[in-house]
């Protein structure tokens, strides 16, 4: 097998920001040993689904508003939803 006579133009680059995150804190593992993200609170899942859906069709967007600012994990006033129907 002959040796090819090409040299790569190009520099060495530092790719060690390209790895893997190292989490800080508690991990949490799942059953098969894999490291997961930290369970969130009821209010930050609502938050996130709400905030996921401020551009969906079909939905007020000025009601999703309201709500993803009532559910917003950064106020810390006491959640009171405003429904307009009785619990199921």
């Amino acid at each position: 097998m002959s040796k090819h006579n090409y040299t790569n133009p190009s520099t060495v680059q530092d790719l060690a920001h390209v790895e893997a995150s190292v989490t800080e804190g508690k991990k949490y593992y799942d059953e098969q040993g894999w490291e997961i993200n930290a369970p969130i609170t009821d209010r930050e899942c609502i938050y996130k689904a709400l905030d996921n859906a401020r551009q969906l069709a079909g939905l007020d967007r000025k009601q999703v508003a309201r709500l993803c600012e009532q559910f917003d994990p950064g106020n810390k006033e006491e959640v009171d939803i405003e429904s307009e129907y009785p619990p199921l």
